[in-house]
């Protein structure tokens, strides 16, 4: 999935080119950083979903990936309709009995090879279950931006990977509900890495989100995509179909692998940081700096004295200078410069 904006890392995420397509956790772009991640994977089999408007920095971003392996969204509608369409064009293309797995552009995954050790089980859950397999990440702080799910009973056991039934799905709790779930092992981040049995997930979506189906019905072909696109709502998955599901149509494989949605300027701080505890890119000079994010694009220098708790972002045209926790509130500002 690599089609959103990320205003929350602007100005160095932009509409023209957003994070995924950004160097923002080293050499490589997110976009490609989670390529290579799949590397035990046949580039066939990789499936890159995103928008007309950056189909050609995928092509630019990954020369080995197959140009008719891009699925083109017509319009944002979130990840409600983005992923019902991608699953119907796959059944589409003749992959009905196929499973396959939602993988974001734009997270961050240190073991590769914990990631695809659960994704080996959830491909076999998947399709001799024909469930949703779910593979949360243990909670390691109180974190109001993300959604969480709760255990239900274990139910089996397969090397060392413990599967249990779904009790629910909370959105986004406030700080003292979160800290609580931080503090207790049955609550997870629900990450969004979805793992499905194409037609059966197809069936879940008749069932639960007919909204949602009937318009997939009436995309026949490419030429009447972007008019019937226009019928979706906008409505992310976990909405529209995940808390409609029945405990017994979803398995969760838990994982403690090191992760995080690179959302913000406070994570890649969290990643990225050194010794004075500084996240600094390009030409920076600093003297007594600590807690801070500086970046430059190489055009201009950055010499910072005696400053703490900043985030300072400088492209071609825009320079970014707030107090890091405010980095929050940069939709807002997107937004009003939008206007």
């Amino acid at each position: 999935m690599a089609g959103g904006h990320g205003t929350r890392l602007w100005p160095l995420s932009t509409k023209e080119r957003p994070k995924q397509f950004q160097k923002i956790l080293g050499e490589k772009t997110l976009l490609q950083a989670a390529y290579e991640r799949l590397k035990f994977v046949k580039d066939e089999d990789i499936f890159v979903s995103t928008n007309q408007d950056f189909a050609h920095l995928v092509i630019e971003q990954l020369p080995n990936l197959p140009k008719a392996n891009i699925i083109i969204e017509p319009l944002r509608r979130d990840t409600g309709p983005a992923m019902a369409f991608v699953t119907h064009h796959l059944a589409q293309l003749g992959f009905s009995n196929d499973v396959i797995s939602i993988i974001y552009a734009d997270q961050y995954i240190k073991d590769t090879a914990a990631l695809q050790s659960k994704l080996a089980l959830a491909f076999q859950l998947a399709q001799s279950t024909k469930k949703i397999i779910m593979i949360p990440i243990k909670a390691k702080e109180p974190n109001i931006n993300l959604g969480y799910i709760k255990l239900g009973a274990m139910i089996d056991q397969q090397n060392d990977h413990n599967i249990y039934e779904l009790d629910q799905f909370i959105e986004k709790p406030d700080l003292k509900t979160a800290t609580s779930y931080a503090n207790s092992n049955n609550y997870l981040w629900n990450t969004g890495l979805y793992t499905w049995h194409i037609a059966s997930f197809l069936e879940m979506l008749k069932k639960h989100t007919p909204e949602i189906y009937k318009v997939l019905e009436t995309i026949t072909n490419t030429a009447n995509c972007e008019a019937q696109y226009e019928n979706f709502p906008k409505i992310s998955i976990d909405y529209a179909l995940m808390e409609k599901l029945a405990k017994n149509e979803v398995l969760v494989i838990p994982a403690d692998f090191e992760w995080s949605d690179v959302g913000n300027w406070q994570t890649v701080h969290e990643h990225l940081q050194d010794e004075n505890t500084n996240v600094l890119n390009g030409e920076v000079h600093t003297i007594d700096t600590e807690n801070s994010i500086i970046y430059t694009n190489g055009e201009q220098r950055i010499v910072t004295i005696g400053i703490k708790d900043l985030a300072i972002i400088c492209t071609k045209d825009t320079i970014l200078i707030c107090p890091k926790s405010e980095t929050n509130r940069l939709k807002q500002m997107v937004e009003k410069l939008d206007q």
